[in-house]
């Protein structure tokens, strides 16, 4: 059986190209191989606008030519659905396709649109075959939109040997795209009093987005303990999750980050919000804390908590590094990948 992927470049930036580089490096399945077809590239707009338009002038010849049976499309929301769904369209005319859903805020971008684009927006799910999502809750709403039978299968990522969680480290990190969707302000409003509570407690952003606005709140508060450490490719992200005590991701939309799952990998305790599939990866007082997105009373008690109480911490790493080897790990996720292109062809 042979599979085609559509999707972000391996090597680009975000979630989606992270699950496509671990497609690449870890799936190995006797009688099922993929092949990749890459969507969008980072550059210039004239690269990204080359490589999307030879993609879907080429999908059809690339499905003939190695004789492909199912091609797996990785979309999100806005431009990733207007791109994939003329991909989709030429795909299904060849051969079945499986819409792998990633999206943290499609169900924002179906009831903003006009009633002619949600019209498109079922009409492209309905050409599918069938449509996985990362979560429960993701499901529910995809099934309101779809007959297609929709299947959840969530993220995962690969673990290291062992937990190496140092607890006294003083490093609170934040991976992820920088603004309002998830968070990033919201810690810089409570980093003045953690930075009193804790001066020698450091909070590092990690990602792109809206750096300019986030280096003048900044520089504006005298906030000494904040600092924007750019994007952060994977040979350097080692180093960075052996020094972490904490990550946060108070966000106000997602589908389930892999900036958490990593991070849980590592036995990094994680506090985020019960949105998207989050709280199927981290048990509030269990494994992790979850707040209500947008709530900073809540956000600076947790944190302060969290830094006041070494035993909490050390338990929240035991249980996180366990609940990725239990339920998040790559083999598990990989052999549910395979039995589900399995089912399509019979």
């Amino acid at each position: 059986m042979r599979i085609l992927m559509i999707g972000p470049d391996a090597k680009a930036k975000g979630g989606i190209a992270t699950v496509i580089r671990n497609f690449k490096t870890y799936f190995h399945a006797e009688n099922q191989e993929i092949h990749y077809l890459t969507t969008w590239k980072e550059g210039s707009f004239l690269t990204r606008m080359k490589t999307t338009v030879q993609s879907i002038l080429q999908i059809r010849k690339i499905i003939r030519r190695d004789k492909i049976d199912i091609v797996h499309v990785h979309m999100a929301q806005q431009g990733s659905f207007f791109r994939k769904a003329l991909l989709i369209w030429r795909a299904k005319k060849e051969c079945q396709v499986v819409l792998h859903m990633h999206a943290s805020q499609f169900d924002v971008f179906y009831q903003k649109s006009n009633p002619m684009i949600q019209k498109y927006i079922r009409w492209i799910l309905n050409k599918t075959d069938k449509v996985v999502v990362l979560s429960d809750e993701w499901a529910n709403f995809y099934n309101r939109l779809t007959h297609v039978p929709v299947t959840v299968i969530e993220n995962a990522v690969s673990m290291p040997a062992q937990n190496t969680y140092d607890s006294t480290s003083k490093n609170i990190v934040m991976f992820g795209r920088i603004g309002e969707r998830k968070g990033s302000y919201d810690v810089l409003n409570i980093a003045k009093a953690l930075q009193t509570k804790f001066p020698d407690v450091r909070i590092l952003l990690y990602g792109d987005g809206e750096i300019d606005a986030v280096k003048d709140i900044i520089k504006t508060n005298e906030l000494d303990n904040v600092i924007l450490g750019g994007w952060i490719e994977a040979e350097a992200k080692e180093q960075i999750l052996r020094e972490a005590v904490l990550h946060i991701l108070p966000s106000y939309h997602e589908g389930l980050p892999m900036a958490i799952l990593e991070t849980m990998a590592h036995g990094i305790p994680n506090l985020s919000t019960y949105v998207g599939g989050i709280p199927q990866a981290i048990q509030d007082g269990a494994n992790g804390m979850l707040i209500d997105a947008g709530d900073t009373v809540q956000l600076e008690a947790e944190i302060s908590q969290f830094l006041n109480k070494k035993e909490l911490r050390e338990r929240y790493s035991q249980a996180a590094f366990s609940t990725i080897q239990k339920r998040f790990a790559m083999e598990p996720y990989q052999q549910k990948w395979e039995e589900l292109y399995t089912n399509m062809m019979h």
